[in-house]
């Protein structure tokens, strides 16, 4: 997991530091040689151990003082979305005044987006078409509209992470 810790003061002879977790009893460290300047100025670390709920950070030059910093929880969010698609095929007339020997389908393809495209009579397109969107439908022309069976849906997962998932700001003596 990543944490940003922060250093609010350092006495004028502490550091370097190393950091410790509480999952291993703070018995190894995970980060070692740490700069006062970067935890001053905020230092991120991606090998703090999962689970960890506190940090001890603890100087490591002349001065060997050390604090406990809590590690504040931040709560992710995960969205997995199935989107359902059939397979449809436009039989044309081809009688669109404007477009002679094609007729205009409209319909919503498995991405969400309208789709106009002109079909010549006998071509039998074949595509996939969003369930629950607005019906396929010639918007110039007639023709038939055949349902066919399930397309491969599409399943999206977002995850929402924060990019700093802890700010700590704490003073060492």
């Amino acid at each position: 997991m990543t944490v940003f810790i922060t250093l609010f003061t350092a006495g004028a002879d502490s550091g370097p530091f190393n950091l410790y977790s509480d999952v291993d009893g703070y018995v190894t460290a995970f980060e070692s040689g740490v700069s006062k300047a970067s935890l001053t100025a905020g230092y991120s670390s991606a090998l703090v151990p999962d689970f960890t709920t506190t940090i001890k950070v603890l100087s490591t030059g002349t001065c060997t003082n050390y604090i406990y910093i809590p590690v504040e929880e931040i709560t992710t969010t995960t969205t997995t979305t199935t989107i359902s698609c059939i397979e449809i095929t436009a039989d044309a007339t081809g009688n669109c005044p404007s477009l002679p020997g094609y007729s205009v389908l409209e319909y919503t393809d498995c991405d969400g987006v309208v789709q106009t495209i002109a079909v010549g009579t006998g071509d039998l397109p074949t595509f996939c078409t969003l369930v629950g969107a607005v019906s396929p439908e010639f918007t110039c022309g007639d023709g038939i509209i055949y349902n066919g069976s399930s397309c491969t849906p599409t399943t999206t997962t977002t995850t929402t992470i924060p990019a700093t998932t802890t700010t700590t700001t704490t003073p060492i003596p």
